[in-house]
């Protein structure tokens, strides 16, 4: 879809000299209903006719007037406006006014579900049918669902099916069609999620996907991804980035620009910019991302355009003359961030900004410019398929007008409700989480400054002052608990914090702190709770800021070829970590006694009877740290030996409840630890190396060694030597040809399962388990691994 200014056109000449004057210009407006007035230099007449695409609205000279106004209501497309007054039987026309309706005039409808029992109901309602069209419905169930499901009803608007009991747990997706009599369509979606202790209707205003609990989002530069980066340089590497571990590519800006760059002056919202391919490269960027089960995200620009947008060079030209006159703020006022504000005279036209005079705020108290927004945010998704947006500097959007992100969402999950919507406001703000965004930014509350990074002790523009480089290292602990909490003051029930070290606008973390300290940072940010976020370059190291970066990588070269520090496959064994232990993508955190405390950190993240305890040492020394594992609220069995086994190392803890409710463990200097609690010990090794060809093929290999041996000792955390003869692991491989929902479990010879392994979300590719058969007593035991309706089982012995 596009737009342009269209030059006037003009009638045949009229029989005597122009005398009216309407007072719009040729413009793309962004409402079907417009108020047309104009002037005759005399009054010769006491009605007139306003001709909209040949049809007259008759209007009438009130009180010997030379003014009139008139509502016209548009068509799509260009609209044909001519004023006409008679004077003595003479037809006086004014010129033609063009205006073109920017947007297609299609119903807009709201669909969703409510449920009884298992018995879910479907509804669509009408919000929107601007030609007042007859309509008909057709409710269809997504391809990709757990399981297939036969609607009742499904050219109604009311719908419904019966969900039984054993149908697979997960989200069960449905599309309604709705089509007009000319032709028109329309589409709506909604779901109902399927849990093991109920069936929830997806609430439009407040819920979000099950997949953004999992999100890992890697953020890309286009432009200088690669030299001269293009759409086809990121979809090269994109088998890469799926084996690296990250499930949602964020781009920035790929609409059209004044200065390429970042992105971030948009000049056409519904175009693309053209220095990064085509439209063809862009779809298979997206359809390949899909493929290897990646969601995008676009990069959204809502709260100002470049000055050389055309509507603001409009309005430059004719100031109060020009259509958009009004598009943009001009005046300051007292909304929040108001001492940030800047004007900037440019024409006939004030503009107000922030911090870029290039960058001029829209005024959305403009109904206008609150349509074209949100029918911008609804064409990339329309167009291409993407599944959402980060959406850029939108902390002004939300202080000068705070409903209209309300009703963008509204609009955007009507049509496709599982999109992530990532503000770029604060994550400490509860308003921003009022019906607006899945997820903030990590970002501390005060507003003298828009954009500090929690983790940072003071802005700066010329270094990167963070809690671990802090000078003081015995003030650290104290300064990242204010940073968790919010500054003991919590957050909003339904944040969902963006947790970055690095992104577009920072320094680079390795150069600012070293080696150590960088992964242990990045290990404490993927055991919060949260979306993770890495910056293209972030899993070699890159050091450059992103505003003096030509390049990060090269094409034709593995991405992994360039790290000379082992972090791409630190980041990798983190990112899977994540995903196969749902304590780590919960939303629970609780902080936890530890001594010593002034450099030292620590806290608890659990799902069900999941448990997962992380500890940081961010002192420059190593230190034996007590942590106080809050066993009470647990329900232990008081006489029961429980392990804490190290996720990212091979050594674990092990005693009764009493032993662990004060556990020692030793901490290197900048470590960041994670132990999950357990009644046995199991996967404590997760492999996923990066593979150029994926597999294709369900495959389970046998265990080794096989058999393998009980140990009877117990091993400290200290006591890391390798194991020798009595080794109690073996390890179990296997690979899956897509991504989706797996388990592995070990049973003994009666058909009783021992140990669930694993079970939930896993990515293409290939799997490595270390399971640790201590404290099992000899003899053959078989192992299944179950992927959707398939599965596969094998025999190991374990022997004494």
């Amino acid at each position: 879809m596009r737009f342009f200014f269209l030059p006037a056109l003009l009638l045949p000449a009229p029989l005597s000299a122009l005398t009216i004057k309407l007072h719009k210009q040729n413009a793309v407006v962004w409402s079907q209903t417009q108020l047309i007035t104009g002037e005759v230099d005399t009054v010769v007449a006491s009605a007139g006719w306003l001709m909209v695409n040949g049809k007259a609205l008759p209007f009438q000279f009130q009180n010997q007037s030379k003014q009139f106004s008139v509502q016209a209501i548009l068509e799509e497309g260009v609209n044909i406006l001519v004023a006409r007054v008679d004077s003595s039987g003479v037809p006086i026309y004014s010129d033609t006014l063009r205006l073109t309706l920017g947007y297609k005039l299609r119903p807009e409808v709201h669909a969703y579900a409510t449920v009884a029992n298992r018995a879910v109901t479907l509804h669509a309602v009408v919000l929107e049918n601007p030609r007042d069209a007859a309509l008909s419905f057709f409710w269809r169930p997504d391809a990709n669902n757990p399981a297939p499901i036969d609607v009742a009803n499904p050219t109604d608007t009311v719908a419904s099916f019966l969900l039984p009991a054993s149908a697979p747990l997960g989200e069960y997706y449905f599309d309604l069609n709705v089509y007009t009599a000319n032709g028109d369509t329309t589409k709506t979606r909604t779901l109902v999620a399927a849990t093991a202790e109920d069936i929830l209707p997806f609430n439009i205003k407040t819920d979000h996907a099950a997949w953004i609990d999992r999100a890992i989002i890697y953020e890309i530069t286009p432009y200088n991804f690669v030299a001269e980066g293009k759409f086809n340089h990121v979809t090269q590497k994109i088998p890469e980035l799926a084996a690296l571990g990250i499930n949602a590519l964020w781009l920035q800006p790929v609409y059209r620009t004044r200065n390429r760059g970042q992105g971030y002056d948009v000049t056409d919202y519904f175009a693309m910019r053209n220095d990064l391919g085509s439209e063809a490269d862009l779809r298979t960027l997206i359809a390949t991302a899909h493929a290897y089960g990646l969601r995008v995200l676009f990069d959204f620009v809502p709260n100002h355009t470049s000055i050389y947008h055309p509507y603001a060079l409009e309005a430059i030209r004719h100031g109060p003359n020009s259509y958009y006159y009004d598009f943009y703020q001009r005046s300051r006022d007292t909304a929040p961030y108001a001492m940030h504000y800047n004007s900037r005279q440019q024409g006939l036209m004030q503009f107000i900004y922030y911090f870029w005079d290039e960058l001029v705020n829209l005024d959305y108290d403009n109904p206008e410019v609150q349509r074209m927004m949100i029918e911008a945010g609804k064409y990339w998704i329309e167009q291409f398929d993407i599944d959402g947006y980060r959406i850029d500097a939108v902390w002004g959007v939300n202080a000068r007008r705070p409903d209209f992100m309300q009703q963008w969402r509204l609009a955007l999950k009507r049509l496709k409700p599982e999109v992530l919507l990532l503000g770029e406001d604060k994550a400490t703000w509860p308003m921003v989480f009022d019906e607006r965004f899945d997820a903030a930014y990590d970002w501390a509350p005060e507003q003298p400054w828009v954009s500090q990074w929690v983790w940072q002790t003071s802005y700066s523009t010329s270094s990167n002052p963070t809690i671990f480089n802090n000078s003081n290292q015995n003030t650290r602990a104290a300064l990242l608990r204010a940073a968790l909490t919010n500054n003991g003051n919590g957050y909003a029930s339904r944040a969902k914090i963006l947790r970055f070290m690095e992104n577009n606008d920072t320094f680079r973390f390795l150069p600012t702190h070293d080696l150590n300290r960088t992964k242990m940072v990045a290990a404490l940010m993927f055991s919060l709770h949260g979306i993770p976020l890495l910056y293209n370059g972030q899993e070699i190291g890159f050091a450059t800021h992103p505003y003096q970066t030509y390049a990060i990588f090269n094409s034709g070269q593995a991405i992994r070829s360039l790290d000379k520090n082992g972090l791409f496959p630190y980041y990798q064994k983190l990112a899977q970590l994540r995903k196969d232990f749902p304590a780590l993508h919960s939303d629970n955190f609780q902080e936890i006694a530890v001594t010593p405390s002034n450099s030292v950190y620590a806290f608890r993240r659990w799902e069900d009877e999941q448990n997962i305890f992380a500890i940081i040492n961010m002192g420059n020394a190593a230190t034996s740290a007590t942590v106080k594992i809050p066993v009470a609220q647990l329900a232990l069995d008081s006489a029961k030996t429980y392990y804490l086994a190290d996720l990212l190392g091979s050594a674990f803890i092990s005693g009764t409840p009493v032993f662990l409710s004060a556990a020692s463990i030793s901490l290197p200097a900048y470590t960041t630890r994670m132990f999950i609690l357990s009644d046995t010990l199991r996967a404590t090794s997760i492999e996923s190396p990066v593979a150029s060809i994926l597999p294709n093929e369900f495959k389970l290999a046998q265990n080794y060694p096989n058999p393998f041996w009980s140990e009877p000792t117990s091993r400290s955390v200290a006591d890391a030597a390798p194991r020798g003869v009595g080794n109690p692991t073996t390890t179990i491989e296997f690979d899956l040809p897509r991504s989706g929902w797996a388990s592995l479990r070990v049973y003994d010879l009666l058909g009783r399962k021992v140990v669930t392994l694993f079970e939930g979300e896993k990515q293409v590719g290939h799997h490595k388990i270390i399971f640790d058969g201590k404290g099992m007593p000899s003899g053959i035991y078989f192992y299944r691994l179950q992927f959707g309706e398939n599965s596969l089982i094998r025999k190991m012995m374990l022997a004494k």
